[in-house]
């Protein structure tokens, strides 16, 4: 007699998933799916809005739209845009003002005004011409000092206040007669010429006899410019 042995094969065990679990699963997938998607759509508006930006004001450039429609489509305010463009007009008015106050040399301080009368009679040179350099040279500072070593109010060189036998350049008083001096010398030198008086005096005589006239220096051609402006404002 035979017998058959069959081999006991275990049965895969199913594990059971309460149906609440799969549906908070579900639920959770999607609602990640849907933020990813809705992060993807809040991207490409971005990127288009900015796009539209550039191109918008890429037209104002040339002159095919401009600054107030772009305002206007960005959502600014007319009101507001009206009232910025006031105290803009307003800023730019204060600014034109204060430029020209800051042209003139009303600015000279009240303790310097008897040197500067005493030094225009000493030498026969415009107070105001006088109070224009000493503005540009060192804005009526007597203790200025330059990166060359001028010195004082009317920035007189260590040799020049030496040969005009001025011992302390830092003094207002001895400053201010010792710049007239020179200023008085370089006016006589070139037949009143302001021009070339004050070139002179910034650049040295001798350069503008080597030129003929101003020289081609950057640095003295806008001082004579300053000065003059200066001057012109009284």
């Amino acid at each position: 007699m035979s017998v058959t042995i069959i081999p006991y094969i275990e049965e895969p065990k199913t594990v059971s998933v309460p149906s609440s679990a799969k549906a908070d699963h579900l639920s959770a997938s999607a609602d990640k799916n849907h933020t990813e998607f809705r992060e993807i759509l809040e991207a490409e508006k971005r990127a288009r809005a900015a796009m539209a930006v550039d191109a918008m004001i890429a037209e104002s450039r040339s002159g095919s739209i401009s600054g107030e429609s772009i305002q206007q489509m960005l959502g600014f305010r007319p009101q507001a845009a009206a009232g910025a463009a006031a105290v803009s007009s307003s800023a730019k008015a204060d600014s034109a003002n204060d430029s020209a106050a800051s042209n003139s040399v009303s600015g000279c301080p009240e303790e310097l005004e008897e040197d500067f009368r005493e030094a225009a009679a000493t030498y026969h040179v415009d107070e105001n011409l006088l109070k224009a350099v000493a503005k540009a040279e060192s804005g009526f500072n007597p203790s200025a000092t330059s990166s060359a070593g001028a010195m004082g109010i009317m920035q007189l060189m260590p040799s020049t206040a030496k040969s005009l036998g001025i011992s302390n350049a830092y003094n207002a008083h001895d400053n201010i007669m010792g710049g007239a001096k020179v200023l008085a010398q370089n006016l006589t030198r070139y037949d009143g010429d302001i021009s070339l008086a004050l070139a002179g005096y910034n650049a040295g005589c001798g350069n503008v006899d080597k030129y003929g006239g101003i020289p081609p220096f950057k640095e003295t051609q806008n001082y004579v410019k300053k000065v003059l402006n200066y001057y012109k404002a009284q």
